[in-house]
């Protein structure tokens, strides 16, 4: 089987199908790979062809901007995300799809997958060239009674769950509506689906984490998530000194999310007398300036969580789809401090499973906060708890599931 996998965002947002494509290729399948620059260097360690989606999703929170980017992305209601987001894809829709194209024509795939930011543009350059389409996302975004949408603010009445979704996709379409509907007139196409509705979807969550509602299609498939192992990985000598010279250290990082200066100091000073490592990320902020003891806080730069977090006693995080996934499979407690998104129903989730205290408002997170949740560390329950997550995880062949739905998917009826 041949497939051509599209994506664009955050390290979060694709490595996952960068994880995806490698693992079929390793299964002797074709996978080409079409992302923005954040994935190029690792399609290239991963040996998997390129083409890079125009646009830097970074560029988009950086400099001057950050700040105001954050602020709409993250405001209350999820209406400014989307129109944040819808900012990117108007700009870029149509030579994404260009691009898309392209790869289509090279590696003649017996099915293509799009994700996030470039979902319909995938969609429309796949119909354009009569490929099987498939949509796929790291956290559910299928309509369900089971559970609201991820971008419904707080938690509504469960009768209203099924409504939030629908709600949720006309604002996606409306977002999308006129790029996408653009590229679409160009190549004589009809008017697009909502993919999370209407197309097979695979999701790439644990199961464990949120079982497959009984409500959901035929052709949405619950895959578990795909993550990169890294197995090459050696950490630098500063690190593993650090690592060896005491205690599991508690991970610190909220990954792409901008204007955490603030937030982290917090969250240091609250760790007071714990061993902590930090992942400044995309905070823009250098925690050694702050003059901290260096044989209790280790600052680090890009790390594997596979590598790292099961080093690590418990995490403090901002519950973005692999994050949460990365610390559930290391078996450790969870301290979540959600920003937007789908981060707020993660932090949610895992407080549900019993292996993380309850979620932290970001916005007036104090130290006396961070004290008072870190008791989850030392809770054996919560412990015993995450560990049997982690056990059912190890379970789950994520890749092989992918790999025989879309093969599903992508045989002719007859």
């Amino acid at each position: 089987m041949r497939v051509v996998i599209a994506g664009s965002g955050s390290e979060g947002d694709t490595r996952p199908f960068l994880a995806l494509a490698a693992g079929m290729a390793a299964r002797g399948h074709g996978a080409a790979v079409c992302l923005d620059r954040s994935g190029a260097e690792s399609a290239a360690h991963l040996g998997l062809p390129y083409r890079e989606l125009d646009a830097d999703f970074r560029a988009h929170l950086s400099g001057g901007r950050a700040e105001e980017a954050l602020a709409r992305a993250t405001r209350d209601g999820g209406l400014a995300g989307l129109a944040f987001f819808g900012d990117i894809a108007r700009a870029h829709t149509e030579r994404w799809v260009a691009t898309i194209e392209a790869a289509i024509e090279e590696h003649r795939p017996d099915v293509v997958v799009g994700s996030g930011l470039t979902v319909w543009a995938a969609q429309t350059a796949a119909e354009g060239h009569g490929v099987r389409f498939a949509a796929a996302a790291a956290f559910p975004l299928a309509p369900t009674r089971a559970f609201p949408s991820l971008v419904t603010p707080g938690v509504p009445p469960a009768r209203l769950n099924l409504l939030t979704h629908h709600v949720a996709t006309g604002m996606m379409s409306a977002v999308w509506w006129r790029p996408v509907a653009r590229a679409r007139r160009r190549r004589g196409l009809g008017r697009f689906r909502a993919v999370w509705n209407d197309v097979p979807v695979l999701f790439g969550y644990s199961p464990a984490l949120l079982p497959t509602p009984a409500d959901w299609r035929s052709n949405v498939a619950v895959c578990g998530d795909w993550h990169l192992d890294d197995p090459e990985w050696a950490p630098p000598p500063d690190l593993a000194a650090f690592l060896e010279a005491g205690e599991p250290p508690v991970y610190v990082g909220f990954g792409s999310m901008a204007g955490t200066a603030s937030l982290l100091r917090a969250v240091v000073d609250g760790l007071a007398g714990r061993r902590v490592v930090v992942h400044p990320g995309w905070g823009d902020v250098d925690p050694r300036e702050w003059g901290l003891d260096a044989s209790r806080v280790h600052v680090i730069g890009p790390t594997p969580h596979t590598w790292l977090l099961p080093r690590c006693a418990a995490a403090v995080h901002h519950c973005g789809a692999g994050t949460t996934h990365a610390v559930a499979r290391a078996g450790i407690p969870s301290i979540p401090v959600p920003f937007a998104a789908d981060q707020p129903f993660w932090a949610r989730r895992l407080a549900e499973l019993g292996i993380a205290c309850r979620p932290l408002d970001r916005r007036h997170v104090t130290s006396d906060d961070i004290r008072a949740a870190a008791t989850v560390i030392d809770d054996e329950r919560v412990r015993d708890r995450a560990r049997i997550v982690a056990a059912r995880m190890a379970r789950e062949d994520s890749v092989g599931a992918a790999v025989h739905h879309l093969a599903t998917w992508s045989t002719p009826a007859r």
